[in-house]
Formats: structure tokens, C-alpha cells, sequence
């Protein structure tokens, strides 16, 4: 049955799912440990140091167990129980956490110890996220992908959103070493979440010994299914693009607010707020946007969008002179944005759960993460070697000029596969 054309009461069936609900809920509820933990973690960093070198090391030891583990740790888990996986990964990070805690209830950790603690936090991550990708399947119909992973996206998106703004609070009112209190309870709640479900899984470990021979003999079976699949390489370039695009916006945040619109710190609380409020949007409206829209008229709209966002911005702060106005014009600007970036995501995950065998889907999300992962930082040295030589306007110009050229080519009837522009293709398990 087509997803198009289901009825609306089939499509809340997927509300009566128990599992799929206990899911939801574990996920936004780790959502929103998470966005504390970063503000958290960001601020004892500062605090302790007050050096912004040292915060991008912090950074640095947040991002990389990502790039480099991901894909072995999805090629690792292929054979064991996802669900698990979650649980113990949940429970090792307030494990982690709580021992932070501990070190800030009898004395202050030393920056060392903040580094070393977000580099095994983010490692432990590293194999949570190839498990929590491919759960899905598992544990509800595939003709409801859609509105799986719609809804999750957006209450994952709206927790995110409340953990930024909270966090500043729970800080404030509870102090550092509350906020760390917090975050520990946040993954306690999602790991006993997580242990209430039932999965349609089986453990499917191999009697052959665990090696390092037969670990990346799994991992190259996952490149070759990427390799022989042009649905898969089509998705991870979205993917490393999606990442790369909002790099330099991202990056230059509060140099535009200061150069390019001419205000201070309310125009960065706007810009977070607006955008995250259409990423919450976007992702509830998915469902409904592509039973009327082609998902080429979806990616190419939600894409440009982003290349307006650049363009846009130096409109605004051009023609606007009103500080009021700007606030307005640039809010509107990013939570329309939000909403193409939503989709964007949406779209790409749902086909990466609908096109490939669940044989390979840790191994997937790992390999894809990973590369995702990659862009941001890769773009950033780039950003940050071109805007000593011209002007944040002149750069957003040639930004959002560099975006709209680049989606016109990746949303091409030439580029996109078969599948994407009306064409039935091929499931990557049959290539």
C-alpha cells in the first residue's frame, strides 16, 4: 500500500504503538539531556579556563569520535541487539556524567578532565547513534516510515529547543552542578524508557569469534552496498552537503548579526529560536507536504531556501533600516529556512530506512553519519581561511550564489536517481 494512500486512521495507528511511543519519548527526552549537556559542558569549559582555544578543543574531542568511530561502531553492532545497545550506551553516559557531578561536588575538575570526558562521552554516542538509526524498522510498519520518522524528528527538534533555552535557567537557578544533575537523569529516564520496549529483533550474533578481520570484512560489505547503490551514494552526498551549506552561517553568526544587520546578541537568540521553531514545523509537515508536492519539488524548494537564507540576509540588512524590522525579516528568514532544512532531513532519513536492507542498516547510519559528520568541520577551515580576505556580506553573496548553483545540480533530473523524480528503483538490497 502506498503511503499517499492511507487513511487518516491508519496513519494514527502509529500513536496506539506502544513502542514506537516509548521510542519518541526516550528520544526527546535524550534530546534534551543533550542540548543541557552542551551548554553545560560549554560553560564549565570557559569557566574553568576562560580560554576560547580550549573550548574548540572540547569541540574538536566532540566531533571526532563521530567521524572516525561511527563507521566501525555500525559495522561492530550489525549483529547485535539495537535496543540494548541504546540502553547500555544511555546508562554509560550518566555513568560518565554522574561522575563529573561527583568531581563537582567535591572540588573542581581540571580542563584535562574535560576534554578526556567529552571524548568518552562522544565515543559512547558514536555507537549509540548507527543503533538508534536503524531501530525504526523494528518496531513499526514500513508504509508508516513516513510518519515515524516525521514526528520523532520534530519532537526531537522541540525537546532540542527546550534544552537550549532551559539550560541557560537550570544553570542559573540550580547551578553547574544541578544542570550535570539534570543531564544524568535525563539518560536514566531514556535508557528505562528504552528497556520497556519490545522489538521484532533477534540476536544474531555470529558463533565465529569476534576479530578484527571479520569486524571490517562487515564494515566493506556496507561501502560496497553504498558503492553498487546509487539511492545510498546520492543520500550521503545530501547529507555531507546538507552539512556543509549551513556551515558558514553557522560560523559566522555573530559577525553577521554585528556586520551585516547592525545589532548585537537579540538578533542570535531570534535566529535559534525561529529556526528551530521551523525544523519543529518542517518535520510534522512532511507527511502531508508529499502527498501533494514530488520529493523533487520538495528537495529543490527546501534547498534553495537555504541559498535564500544567505542572500536574504544581506537584503535585510541593506534595505531594512528598522532594528525591530530586522528582528522580524531575519526571524521569518530562518524559520522558513528551518522548515526546508526539516525537510531536507526528513525526507533523507525516512528513504534511508524505505530503500535498504535492514542486513545493512547500522552498518548505514554509521558510514553516513560519519561522512555527514566530516563536512562541518572541513567547511569550517575553509570558511574561516576566505572570510580574512573579503567582507561577511560579500562572502554571504557568493555563500548563497555557491548554494542555490550547487542544489540546482544536486535536484537535477541528471544527478538525483530514477526513484526521486517518479522512477520506480531498485531496493539496495536487490542491486
Amino acid at each position: 500500500m502506498s503511503n499517499n494512500n492511507l487513511s487518516q486512521a491508519e496513519k494514527q495507528r502509529i500513536f496506539q504503538n506502544k513502542n514506537y511511543v516509548l521510542l519518541v519519548l526516550a528520544n526527546t527526552v535524550n534530546r534534551f539531556g543533550d542540548s543541557v549537556d552542551s551548554i553545560v559542558f560549554t560553560w564549565l569549559t570557559y569557566s574553568l579556563t576562560g580560554s576560547a582555544a580550549f573550548s574548540a578543543l572540547v569541540f574538536a574531542a566532540n566531533r571526532l569520535p563521530t567521524v572516525f568511530l561511527q563507521p566501525v561502531a555500525g559495522a561492530l553492532l550489525e549483529r547485535r541487539k539495537k535496543k540494548n545497545v541504546m540502553v547500555v550506551s544511555d546508562l554509560l553516559r550518566a555513568l560518565l556524567v554522574g561522575y563529573l557531578l561527583f568531581r563537582l561536588l567535591t572540588g573542581l575538575p581540571a580542563p584535562v578532565e574535560m576534554v578526556i570526558f567529552t571524548l568518552l562521552i562522544s565515543t559512547v554516542e558514536a555507537f549509540r547513534q548507527p543503533a538508534g538509526g536503524s531501530i525504526l524498522p523494528m518496531i513499526v510498519d514500513k508504509e508508516q516510515y513516513n510518519e515515524a520518522v516525521s514526528y520523532q524528528s520534530g519532537c526531537s527538534s522541540a525537546a532540542e529547543l527546550v534544552g537550549l533555552g532551559a539550560g541557560a535557567l537550570i544553570i542559573g537557578t540550580l547551578g553547574n552542578a544541578g544542570a550535570v544533575l539534570v543531564d544524568v537523569l535525563t539518560f536514566v529516564i531514556s535508557a528505562a524508557l528504552l528497556s520497556c520496549m519490545k522489538t521484532k529483533e533477534t540476536k544474531k550474533q555470529d558463533r565465529e569469534q569476534f576479530s578484527a578481520r571479520k569486524l571490517f570484512h562487515e564494515l566493506g560489505d556496507g561501502v560496497e552496498v553504498i558503492k553498487e547503490s546509487d539511492t545510498m551514494r546520492y543520500l550521503i552526498l545530501l547529507g555531507v552537503m546538507l552539512n556543509a551549506l549551513l556551515v558558514p552561517y553557522n560560523c559566522l553568526e555573530a559577525a553577521m548579526a554585528k556586520e551585516v544587520l547592525h545589532g548585537g546578541e537579540q538578533i542570535l537568540s531570534v535566529v535559534g529560536v525561529s529556526l528551530s521553531l521551523g525544523m519543529i514545523a518542517g518535520a510534522f509537515l512532511y507527511p502531508k507536504i508529499v502527498k501533494y508536492l514530488s520529493k523533487q519539488k520538495i528537495l529543490l524548494g527546501s534547498s534553495l531556501m537555504i541559498g535564500a537564507l544567505y542572500l536574504g540576509t544581506v537584503a535585510i540588512g541593506t534595505w531594512i533600516a528598522s532594528p525591530a524590522g530586522v528582528l522580524f525579516a531575519e526571524g521569518m528568514l530562518t524559520f522558513l529556512t528551518g522548515i526546508g532544512v526539516a525537510l531536507l532531513n526528513t525526507f533523507a532519513n525516512a528513504s534511508v530506512i524505505q530503500k535498504c536492507d535492514k542486513r545493512y542498516l547500522t552498518r548505514l547510519s554509521g558510514l553516513m553519519g560519519s561522512a555527514s559528520a566530516v563536512a562541518a568541520p572541513v567547511a569550517s577551515v575553509l570558511v574561516s581561511a576566505v572570510v580574512g580576505f573579503i567582507s561577511i556580506a560579500v562572502f554571504f553573496i557568493i555563500s548563497g550564489i555557491l548554494v542555490i548553483a550547487v542544489c540546482l545540480w544536486l535536484f537535477s533530473k541528471k544527478t538525483m536517481p530514477e526513484e526521486f523524480t517518479g522512477k520506480e528503483i531498485r531496493n539496495c538490497s536487490e542491486v
